[in-house]
């Protein structure tokens, strides 16, 4: 995969988690939903950072994205669970999570297959 091709999902992620926590502002959420959808924020903030600056061109910085992407995938996994508990979740927040645990399965899926 093209380190543009990975910045754009990772920017898709990130826009996904944005609109999770504009939806976050819009009730009240229970506290576990509301770190794991800062935390997925955060995770792909700084794995939009470590794109831009490590070009991706050294083995060790394409383990380091590989592994970056799993731990995102694995924070989707986790807000996602999340939602799933809460009662009365917001229907945009729901579906933000969604798209962005999508977003990030996927992409673990395809930097893995290298």
């Amino acid at each position: 995969m093209q380190m543009s091709e990975l910045k754009q999902r990772v920017d898709r992620i990130e826009q996904c988690a944005d609109d999770a926590e504009q939806a976050m502002r819009a009730g009240s959420v229970p506290a576990d939903l509301r770190q794991r959808v800062d935390t997925m924020h955060q995770q792909a903030r700084q794995l939009q950072q470590a794109c831009s600056s490590s070009g991706g061109q050294q083995q060790g910085d394409a383990s380091r994205l590989r592994d970056m992407v799993a731990q995102l995938e694995e924070t989707g996994d986790r807000a996602m669970d999340a939602c799933r508990q809460a009662r009365d979740v917001d229907s945009r927040l729901q579906q933000a999570v969604q798209r962005a645990h999508q977003e990030a399965s996927s992409l673990k899926k395809e930097v893995q297959m290298g």
